[in-house]
């Protein structure tokens, strides 16, 4: 079934039952003459508008809103979404290979103090990109040797080529593959050595996070992988790729594709 026959099931043109062609019976209601089924579509309405409004990137509070829904009631569906994000990025994962951009970074709101590197009260995040491929994005507890090499080995193939900064625990990374550093004090192109695409992904994903005002820590990695999803398929629908495993099968004898 394609996305334009299940609207016209939430809508209420099509019945659930017998798919045939239905009329307004009461309000919010309505009625297929075939089966005799009556059906309120008001709920199935509004989850296909919450998600129109999550693949478009608004915030729970935000839809809710316009849709004129409980904020719970918004950040519920789109905690699903979420989920439904995390389980398709787990069974697209596999070990990143050849040109491998990486880089760390801090999510988390202004505050006084030191910025940067030790900054405090906010998550630190560690990512790497494939050129021409998929980024993958994790949280993690300091931006020590121990801890950066680990998720390394973990997240890519050795003998890639790695490029960084001159961040100083990225310096045992010629044993794992050639290592390509680019100095930020003195440039920050040299011919194919920068990260420029990995900080383009933090900077896509900060923008996302500013729209949330705010993620609980217990909460922040399930954001990341939609950040990170996003952005590998920024060229594809999210819509129709969500469409099948987050919307609720309302009947027994209906099925999604």
């Amino acid at each position: 079934m394609t996305e334009k026959e299940y609207e016209k099931h939430v809508f209420g043109e099509l019945c659930w039952q017998c798919h045939g062609v239905t009329h307004a019976s009461f309000e919010q209601q309505r009625q297929c003459p075939a089966c005799r089924r009556k059906w309120s579509y008001r709920n199935r309405q509004i989850e296909w508008k919450l998600l129109e409004a999550f693949c478009l990137a608004a915030s729970a509070h935000h839809a809710g809103r316009c849709l004129g829904v409980a904020y719970r009631t918004a950040y519920t569906n789109f905690r699903r979404f979420r989920a439904a994000i995390l389980e398709m990025a787990e069974k697209e994962r596999q070990k990143l290979f050849g040109e491998i951009e990486i880089d760390e970074t801090y999510f988390g709101g202004r505050r006084k103090g030191r910025r940067g590197r030790g900054a405090a009260g906010k998550v630190i995040v560690f990512g790497l990109l494939e050129r021409s491929g998929r980024v993958y994005s994790v949280v993690v507890p300091d931006v020590s040797k121990e801890t950066l090499m680990a998720r390394i080995r973990a997240l890519s193939i050795k003998g890639s080529v790695f490029y960084s900064d001159e961040w100083k625990s990225y310096n045992d990374l010629h044993f794992y593959g050639k290592h390509r550093i680019i100095n930020h004090q003195t440039a920050y192109v040299e011919g194919r050595t920068h990260i420029n695409g990995i900080e383009g992904f933090w900077s896509f994903s900060k923008q996302h996070y500013l729209k949330c005002h705010g993620v609980a820590k217990h909460n922040f990695a399930l954001y990341l992988q939609e950040y990170a999803f996003r952005y590998n398929h920024r060229h594809d629908s999210l819509f129709s790729l969500l469409f099948p495993s987050s919307i609720t099968t309302p009947s027994p004898s209906f099925s999604l594709p």
